[in-house]
């Protein structure tokens, strides 16, 4: 393992701007970030047969993978190699080798993991560091209605309930090892972040190829978050309707009495999200026999 590599993960509400964030470290020159996926959480709740098993457990990088990821099933059996930091970062190496990026110029691979925000036992048993991203709720809670995976959240109490299991998730998280920041900061506090996560600006890729650019064409969310960063929430935020606003931040107020006790809620969120990543590993694994 090259031990000059480090690790990060951007944690977010879904829909906060996770993908942006992602996309702009992404050209920064000595930086990689795999497609999303919740393989490095999962990492801590997996069975000891599981966590043996290379095949499987490649499988279960596949299956919790939410965007095209550019490693194979063979490509990514080859990285599960190690402790879970080791595994980490040759996924991360694996994934700049099919970029055409010199695994031997990364310097930080970057995961985003905005869907089990809870399960922090293997990302903490790494020495990466943790990004908290925040975006205005009420921009977060009006794009519920924008993409079919927001429709369970756009009740403005589950959508509060929601938003606070993740708040409660972030205060577990050791403050010397995160950075917060808010997506109305970006781009400006980019060199700022990347301090933090020490590695200094260089520049961007040239011939630049982002894992991304598939998954944007796929995936109809996606479409502009490789283009030229436009932040037009304060405009969306102006068209909001006033019953909207109100009864959000009604919803959110009594929400937040409730912090202390939603660990359980995030939990049940992120254990039932195992249920469709070992659906999709065994997919996977059916798929890659047939071939």
């Amino acid at each position: 393992m090259n031990h000059t590599v480090k690790l990060a993960y951007i944690l977010s509400l879904p829909r906060s701007g996770s993908t942006v964030l992602s996309a702009m470290l992404d050209r920064q020159k000595g930086i990689v970030s795999p497609p999303e996926s919740s393989f490095p959480q999962i990492l801590s709740v997996i069975t000891a047969k599981e966590r043996a098993d290379k095949k499987w457990l490649s499988a279960l990088y596949i299956g919790s993978t939410f965007v095209p990821t550019p490693l194979s099933l063979e490509d990514a059996e080859a990285c599960m190699e190690g402790s879970d930091e080791e595994i980490l970062i040759s996924l991360g190496l694996a994934i700049a080798a099919k970029l055409n990026r010199d695994p031997a110029l990364i310097r930080l691979i970057v995961w985003k993991t905005p869907r089990t925000v809870g399960m922090h036992k293997a990302p903490l048993s790494t020495a990466g560091k943790f990004v908290i991203l925040r975006r205005n709720p009420h921009n977060v809670f009006e794009s519920q209605f924008r993409v079919a995976f927001g429709e369970n959240n756009r009740n403005p109490y589950r959508f509060a309930i929601f938003r606070e299991s993740y708040e409660h998730a972030f205060a577990r998280l050791p403050c010397d090892r995160v950075f917060e920041l808010e997506y109305d900061s970006l781009p400006e506090i980019l060199p700022a972040l990347q301090s933090f996560l020490g590695v200094e600006s260089a520049g961007e890729w040239e011939h630049y190829v982002a894992s991304l650019d598939r998954a944007s064409k796929e995936c109809s969310h996606m479409t502009t978050v490789t283009a030229a960063f436009e932040n037009k929430d304060p405009q969306k935020r102006a068209n909001l309707q006033a019953a909207q606003v109100a009864s959000l931040e009604f919803a959110m107020k009594l929400a937040r009495l409730l912090r202390p006790c939603l660990g359980p809620v995030r939990a049940f969120y992120d254990q039932q999200s195992m249920v469709p990543i070992r659906e999709r590993a065994r997919t996977a694994l059916a798929t890659s026999s047939i071939k």
